[in-house]
């Protein structure tokens, strides 16, 4: 049997995602990184300019 298919034959997608940290230590760093934000020694993004900084990586 074909690798990429079920048992019934249809195919499936190896939806697996390979992450640089997992997601506990993601929503730490968002957090840390809501604190700073809010003692005002972290520079708030708007939802614009990150999308033009992920623009200017790509």
């Amino acid at each position: 049997m074909d690798k990429n298919k079920n048992k019934k034959g249809k195919n499936i997608v190896d939806t697996s995602i390979e992450r640089h940290c997992t997601p506990a230590q993601s929503l730490k760093q968002s957090l840390r990184e809501m604190k700073l934000m809010r003692n005002g020694k972290m520079k708030k993004r708007s939802w614009k300019e990150f999308r033009e900084e992920l623009n200017k990586e790509n």
